[in-house]
């Protein structure tokens, strides 16, 4: 079950890079790159938990991608919509 949650994790991340790559508004380019490095951190993390990387995983990838998820949401709402 991690190992496809992972890897769905990881291919969000990639969509998520690749709209911030192709987009100029620049609130949705900011929003993309924190939500691809949240969906890549997270993966990394179930795919790491899942071959028995349990700890380190937890230690640091765990809490990368909740501080990544925090700063989306604070950024979110102070800048509001995509105008």
């Amino acid at each position: 079950m991690g190992f496809i949650s992972g890897g769905s994790l990881l291919v969000a991340s990639a969509v998520s890079f690749y709209l911030a790559y192709r987009t100029d508004i620049t609130t949705l380019r900011v929003l993309s790159l924190l939500l691809g490095i949240f969906a890549l951190a997270h993966g990394s993390y179930h795919l790491l938990f899942t071959f028995i990387f349990g700890y380190p995983a937890r230690a640091f990838l765990d809490s990368t991608s909740v501080t990544v998820l925090i700063i989306f949401a604070v950024y979110y709402s102070k800048r509001g919509g995509l105008t």
